[in-house]
C-alpha cells in the first residue's frame, strides 16, 4: 500500500469515528461521562367524579405534540373501567367508559416528558385556514362592534390582538363582550371566542392550552393563541398579553374542546401535578429513541439483551488494552511475553481486584515454572509437556482454592478467573527463555509483562473508558487507525534512550 492510500485510510477511519461520535452527542444527546444525568417531567392528570348510577364516560385530553420533548411511558389507570386513546385534529385523547358506575371514582392519566437536546420551539406546520366562526345576528354585531373598536386602536397585529385579549378578559368593561361571554366566566372560553374574532377578522388563528414545567401539585393551566401573520405561526401568551416564544411551556391540547369532559359523572373534576427528576442520562436517551423507534438503538449495543450488553461490556475492553500493548512496546519499549498475554492478564484482575491478582498469578506462576524444571529432566515432546504443564496448572489453582478458603481467605477462590491456557503458556514460555537467554531475560520480560498487565488494568477499569467504548463503538475506527500509524513507527524507543545513553554521550 502506497502512502496515499495508507494516509487517506486512516484519515477515513478518523473522519468517520468521529463524525459519528460527534452525531451522538450533540444531536442526539448521548451522554460523554457515565455519571452525567439529564432532567425530565413527571406529569400527571388526577379525575375526580361522582358516578350516578348509571353509564359513565370520561374524555381527557392527553399529551401528543410536546415540541422539544418526547412523551414516554403513557398510563391509563381507571380501575374497572375500560379505556381507549383517540386523535382528533391533531389532539389526543383517553377515554374512560363504563356500563354501570356508582359513588366516587378515581382516574389517571400518567406520563414522562423527556426534553430533546438544543430543542427550540416549534411553531405550528398546519396550513392556515379561516372557519366560521357561526355567529348568531346579535353576536355578529358585538362582535363586529369589538374588532371595530381593537382597530381603530391599535396600528398592527402586535398592538391589535392585545386590545382585543384586554376587551374578553375582562368583560366587564366592554358590553359587546360581555354580550358575547354572558353565559361563562373562564379564561378558556374567553380564549376560543378571540380565536373565533380572529377568523372573523380574516386572521387565522388557534388556541393552545397547555402547563408550565414547574414543581407544582396543582399546576394552572395557561392559555396562548397561535396567530397566523401572513408568513408564519406567531405565539400570543394571553397571561402577560404579548407575543412571544414559549419558555418552559409544554402544550397539552388545542382548540375549543375542555380539559375534560364527563357523561353520567357529578362533580367532575381534574388536577394536574408536575414533578421534576432525573437519571442516567444514557437511560434517558435510551427511552427518549425508543419511544421515537429510532433505528440507531435498534441496530447499537443498548438494543442488544442485558446479557448480552454485560459481555460486550467485558469485550469492547479488548481493542483498548491492545492499543495500549501497542504503546508501550513499540513506542516506550517493553518486553513481554507473548503478544495478547497481558491483556488477558489484565482482563483476569478486573475480576480479582489488582493485588489478590497479582499474588495469585505470581504463585501460579512459580509453582508452575518449579514443575516445568522438572518435566525438562524427563526430556518430553513439545505438545505432551504443554499438556502436562496445564494439568499441573489446573491441580495449583484448585489447591490455592482450597487451602485459601479453609484458611479464612476466600478470596483466593478468584484464582480460578485466570485462564488456564494463558497461565500455562506463560509458564512455558518462561522457561525457554530461561534456557536460551539465562534467568534475568526470563525475569525481565516476566516483570515487563506484568508492568504491561498492570498498565492495561489501570486503563481498562476506568469508567470513562468503558461508558465511551460501549456508548461510542464507533470510536474503535479512531483506534484502528491510531494502530494504523504505529504500525509504520520505526523510530527510537523511550526505553532505548536509557539503553544507549552511553552512546547519546
Amino acid at each position: 500500500m502506497n502512502k496515499f492510500q495508507y494516509r487517506l485510510l486512516v484519515a477515513i477511519l478518523i473522519f468517520s469515528g468521529f463524525s459519528i461520535f460527534g452525531y451522538k452527542v450533540w444531536v442526539l444527546g448521548f451522554p460523554f461521562f457515565p455519571e452525567q444525568t439529564s432532567p425530565f417531567w413527571k406529569v400527571e392528570a388526577h379525575v375526580r367524579f361522582d358516578a350516578q348510577d348509571g353509564p359513565v364516560k370520561v374524555r381527557l385530553q392527553t399529551l401528543n405534540r410536546v415540541p422539544g420533548f418526547v412523551v414516554t411511558d403513557e398510563h391509563y389507570v381507571g380501575g374497572q373501567f375500560g379505556v381507549h386513546s383517540l386523535e382528533s385534529d391533531g389532539n389526543a385523547a383517553a377515554v374512560w367508559s363504563r356500563r354501570n358506575a356508582s359513588g366516587k371514582q378515581d382516574i389517571f392519566y400518567y406520563a414522562i416528558l423527556r426534553p430533546e437536546p438544543d430543542a427550540e420551539w416549534i411553531p405550528s406546520q398546519n396550513v392556515p385556514g379561516i372557519v366560521d366562526p357561526v355567529f348568531s345576528d346579535a353576536e355578529l354585531t358585538a362582535a363586529d362592534a369589538l374588532l371595530s373598536k381593537a382597530g381603530r386602536e391599535s396600528a398592527d397585529l402586535e398592538t391589535f390582538v392585545p386590545l382585543l385579549m384586554q376587551a374578553l378578559l375582562h368583560p366587564e368593561s366592554d358590553p359587546n363582550a360581555a354580550f358575547l361571554l354572558r353565559e361563562t366566566d373562564s379564561r378558556l372560553d374567553a380564549v376560543n371566542m378571540a380565536v373565533r374574532m380572529l377568523h372573523l377578522a380574516g386572521i387565522p388563528a388557534q388556541s393552545v392550552h397547555g402547563i408550565m414545567l414547574e414543581t407544582a401539585s396543582a399546576a394552572t393551566v395557561r392559555h396562548w393563541l397561535e396567530i397566523h401573520d401572513g408568513t408564519a405561526w406567531r405565539m400570543f401568551d394571553v397571561a402577560n398579553a404579548r407575543f412571544a416564544t414559549p419558555r418552559n411551556f409544554v402544550p397539552w391540547w388545542r382548540g375549543h374542546a375542555p380539559l375534560l369532559a364527563t357523561t353520567g359523572a357529578g362533580n367532575p373534576s381534574v388536577r394536574l401535578s408536575v414533578v421534576k427528576d432525573t437519571m442516567s442520562a444514557l437511560g434517558n436517551v435510551s427511552a427518549r429513541l425508543s419511544s421515537t423507534n429510532s433505528a440507531l438503538l435498534d441496530y447499537s449495543l443498548l438494543g442488544l439483551p442485558v446479557r448480552a450488553q454485560a459481555m460486550y461490556h467485558m469485550l469492547l475492553l479488548i481493542p483498548v488494552g491492545a492499543l495500549v500493548l501497542v504503546v508501550l512496546r513499540n513506542v516506550v519499549g517493553f518486553s513481554t511475553f507473548g503478544t495478547f498475554m497481558p491483556v488477558l492478564i489484565a482482563l483476569s484482575f478486573r475480576e480479582t481486584e489488582l493485588l489478590w491478582g497479582l499474588g495469585l498469578f505470581s504463585l501460579v506462576i512459580l509453582l508452575g515454572l518449579a514443575v516445568r524444571l522438572y518435566l525438562e529432566h524427563l526430556k518430553l515432546l513439545l505438545v505432551p509437556r504443554l499438556a502436562s504443564v496445564l494439568i499441573v496448572v489446573v491441580l495449583l489453582m484448585a489447591g490455592i482454592s482450597i487451602v485459601s478458603y479453609k484458611l479464612g481467605m476466600p478470596r483466593g477462590v478468584s484464582v480460578t478467573l485466570f485462564p488456564m491456557v494463558i497461565l500455562s503458556m506463560t509458564i512455558e514460555r518462561i522457561s525457554v527463555v530461561w534456557d536460551e537467554s539465562g534467568p534475568w531475560q526470563a525475569i525481565k520480560q516476566a516483570l515487563g509483562t506484568m508492568g504491561v498487565a498492570v498498565f492495561t488494568y489501570l486503563v481498562m477499569i476506568n469508567d470513562l473508558v468503558g461508558h465511551l467504548v460501549f456508548v461510542f463503538p464507533e470510536l474503535f475506527l479512531v483506534l484502528l487507525a491510531v494502530t494504523l500509524l504505529l504500525g509504520r513507527y520505526t523510530g527510537y524507543r523511550l526505553l532505548d534512550l536509557v539503553r544507549f545513553r552511553a552512546f547519546l554521550k
